[in-house]
């Protein structure tokens, strides 16, 4: 049986999950109110193509688990350097550092709001 789970609270379960897998500089983004096609982007950087490859499927494996939640697109998993899992209403962007650093998302949608989340308070993440 699936579990309710808003989309704020799939993208902490998310940015959670995801620190607990040493994914660097998580950020949980609000831009409903500026974006037409998603409520919130978790967006972090993974350590090498292995960690994003490892994440990407952690996050995918997970969220069925706990929710049974399943993907609408994933892209970008053939060469691992960023990684976009598209759950519709949260979209996940697992980059490497440089990736990162050139795209700049944070910058592009700086409008957003920046939602905390906290890695320790397990009650967050359902």
């Amino acid at each position: 049986m699936s579990k309710k789970i808003s989309p704020l609270k799939l993208a902490k379960y998310i940015a959670n999950l995801s620190s607990k897998k040493k994914a660097k500089d998580i950020l949980v983004l609000d831009i409903k109110k500026i974006c037409s096609f998603c409520d919130y982007f978790v967006i972090m950087t993974g350590l090498a193509d292995v960690h994003i490859k490892s994440l990407t499927e952690q996050i995918v494996l997970s969220v069925k688990k706990e929710f049974n939640k399943i993907p609408h697109h994933i892209e970008g998993e053939k060469y691992n350097r960023w990684v976009i899992i598209d759950y519709i209403d949260v979209v996940v962007h697992i980059m490497n550092e440089e990736a990162r650093e050139f795209y700049a998302l944070e910058k592009i949608w700086s409008k957003g709001k920046i939602i905390r989340y906290d890695r320790k308070d397990k009650k967050n993440t359902k």
